[in-house]
């Protein structure tokens, strides 16, 4: 890892240790079960009133049924926005192989039960990946306790370098119960250059916000 990489890892791990999860979801599929860990928020000044400083933190873990070694990811965001929900944004993701720092342009748009986050970053080296990540949610009310819960995510990758696409969907729809939701859950995924390979997994959610 280069001098760069280690101040940007150590930079991202600091600001990891300063956050408590907004939301712990688990999940169980037919063919994997894991844990998904999100948090995201702006820097607030001591008035109370938000800066344009937006930190984002999702950890992910999995394992199939087969007892093989368990997939793990954490990525780590820190965001400049502007008022119009357009911002630059330097990401930094841990992963079994190892740490990759990226950077581009993010968006972020909340508006009633509606919200969309999402961005388009490189890695920082060369013949890296481009990553293009959307995240929607809607959650209207069903009456004055109960709320209907749907996300959908969208998360293609591209390796320019051998024009190689990682492509996963991951879609969760089902009922709010105060901080409480569950439902279904299906991910899907598509990897190849011509060729795609798919796997797929479906089940069920239960998660918490706090």
């Amino acid at each position: 890892m280069s001098s760069k990489s280690l101040c940007f890892a150590v930079a991202m791990l600091f600001c990891v240790g300063t956050a408590f999860p907004q939301s712990v979801e688990t999940y169980a599929g037919h063919k994997r079960a894991g844990v998904d860990l999100l948090w995201f928020n702006y820097f607030g000044k001591q008035t109370g009133e938000k800066t344009p400083l937006l930190f984002f933190s999702r950890n992910r873990a999995s394992t199939d049924y087969d007892n093989s070694p368990t997939a793990f990811g954490s990525t780590n965001a820190l965001s400049y926005n502007f008022k119009s929900g357009l911002g630059l944004v330097a990401v930094g993701s841990f992963v079994n192989t190892g740490f990759v720092p990226k950077s581009g342009v993010q968006f972020v748009k909340m508006k009633g039960d509606f919200l969309f986050f999402g961005w388009l970053v490189a890695d920082l080296k060369k013949k890296g990946n481009v990553d293009l990540f959307g995240l929607f949610r809607w959650q209207p009310k069903l009456n004055e306790q109960w709320r209907l819960f749907s996300q959908l995510e969208l998360f293609p990758i591209y390796k320019p370098e051998n024009e190689f696409w990682n492509i996963t969907q991951r879609l969760r729809l089902g009922a709010k119960y105060h901080g409480w939701a569950a439902g279904f859950m299906a991910d899907f995924n598509q990897s190849g250059s011509n060729d795609f390979m798919k796997t797929n997994n479906i089940g069920g959610f239960l998660r918490h916000d706090f």
